[in-house]
């Protein structure tokens, strides 16, 4: 693996679409997170907000015109 990748993605809370998830990253990113020794060494911890899409449709009547 490269340095810099993701490791682990978790989603830790929820509240409606809006969830917070916390990712690991091998190597250090000081712009991420915050800096912790794991098991394959050096590692980020990123905490962050993702908003989950909108599903849509269409509503089609059955009787017709």
């Amino acid at each position: 693996m490269a340095h810099g990748d993701l490791l682990d993605q978790k989603v830790v809370g929820q509240s409606g679409r809006v969830q917070r998830i916390q990712r690991w990253w091998r190597g250090i990113h000081p712009g991420k997170g915050v800096i912790v020794r794991g098991l394959t060494g050096w590692e980020t911890l990123e905490e962050t907000y993702r908003v989950l899409p909108i599903s849509t449709f269409m509503v089609k009547d059955s009787a017709g015109p």
